[in-house]
């Protein structure tokens, strides 16, 4: 049995950093990575995406700016990719040295902390667009909108049918899901027939963001959570509650 990941986090979603607060204003350049004014031709605005050494994503994420740029000349977004391994380390610390983008594309568990820390600021002015959203892909944070993406993502436990036909394991089903024990049983079972090392697959070799986004969901579909989410000032009881 292996768990797969569709898409790690919420990818490619689109952020105004915390410094500029328009396009027009960060695109003036300054301390805020910002950009050119070129002369009165398109005034470049600079994106930071955490895609690089990731083709498919870096390359939706550029067929997104291209079609952008190509809709309209006041404006030009360059991409500038970083390694997703040093990216958010690279967004803190140009958010201390006041050098943030005006554009951060982001995986979604780290906006409302970014927002919190004073590294975002709120997308105004675009409600109408957003109720077009699905609100799985908008970033909230005190009610107000700090990112939004482009695609959703999902996580799945995926094996073959004939393994768990071979060992006699019940199919389950949408409306009849496996149990906790129906799942450990299973898990037992194929570790004791002895033909696989490794009966399950749920990358705690990941890093980062991964570990709440992926398995978060475990803690709270059995009644536990990351935080006290009354004043959400402690994890204490919860995290390591019953």
């Amino acid at each position: 049995m292996k768990k797969k990941h569709i898409i790690r986090g919420l990818a490619a979603t689109i952020l105004v950093a915390a410094m500029p607060l328009s396009l027009s204003a960060c695109a003036k350049g300054g301390s805020t990575g910002g950009s050119n004014d070129n002369s009165g031709g398109p005034k470049t605005v600079t994106m930071w995406t955490h895609n690089a050494g990731n083709k498919a994503e870096l390359g939706a994420i550029t067929q997104i700016v291209d079609v952008y740029n190509a809709s309209q000349k006041n404006y030009k977004v360059t991409i500038q990719a970083f390694p997703q391994d040093s990216y958010n380390q690279s967004v803190v610390s140009a958010a201390a040295a006041k050098k943030l983008p005006c554009l951060l594309d982001i995986d979604g568990p780290n906006v409302p902390n970014w927002a919190w820390a004073g590294y975002l600021a709120p997308i105004e002015g675009m409600d109408d667009t957003f109720s077009k959203f699905l609100p799985t892909v908008l970033g909230k944070y005190n009610d107000k909108t700090y990112s939004f993406g482009f695609y959703d993502v999902a996580l799945t436990m995926v094996t073959r049918k004939s393994i768990l036909e071979k060992y006699g394991i019940r199919i389950p089903t949408v409306d009849k899901p496996w149990t906790k024990d129906e799942f450990t049983a299973a898990l037992d079972k194929i570790k004791a027939s002895g033909d696989y090392q490794n009966t399950l697959d749920i990358a705690t070799s990941f890093t980062g963001e991964w570990w709440p986004y992926a398995y978060s969901p475990f803690l709270q579909s059995f009644g536990g959570d990351l935080i006290n989410r009354n004043d959400y000032m402690s994890a204490q009881g919860v995290l390591n509650g019953d």
